[in-house]
């Protein structure tokens, strides 16, 4: 996408079906009917973003932090298009589930780490 001019509606649609394919959800064609400007700006952020080209996080390891991301979040739309966009980056199906992998520890240490006061009253 450039930059210099906002994408319209269209134009970001067509690049979401491009790069997500079967695993774009559904919210994008709707968003571009009643509210064309913030699908725009959400296009504009993600190319800003996962989607940026000079990033010098190569394209697959940034659609692997998407999954986790998108994992932690728990929106599973949002990890299946990201693992699809990863794979057409070059990431493996085990470089997928390491993410995973890594996503459920994480995410299982934030349960202990929010933990804390009640561990403390807990050890009296």
């Amino acid at each position: 996408m450039d930059m210099k001019t906002p994408p319209t509606a269209e134009q970001v649609l067509g690049m979401m079906r491009t790069k997500m394919g079967p695993t774009m959800p559904e919210w994008p064609e709707s968003l571009a009917k009643l509210a064309p400007d913030l699908l725009v700006a959400t296009g504009m952020t993600s190319a800003q973003s996962v989607g940026r080209e000079e990033s010098t996080i190569p394209a697959k390891y940034r659609h692997l932090m998407g999954v986790s991301a998108a994992l932690a979040r728990g929106h599973m739309n949002c990890a299946c298009a990201q693992a699809h966009m990863a794979r057409a980056a070059g990431a493996t199906r085990d470089e997928i589930l390491d993410a995973v992998r890594i996503t459920r520890h994480l995410a299982a240490s934030g349960v202990l780490d929010v933990s804390v006061d009640l561990l403390r009253d807990l050890a009296g």
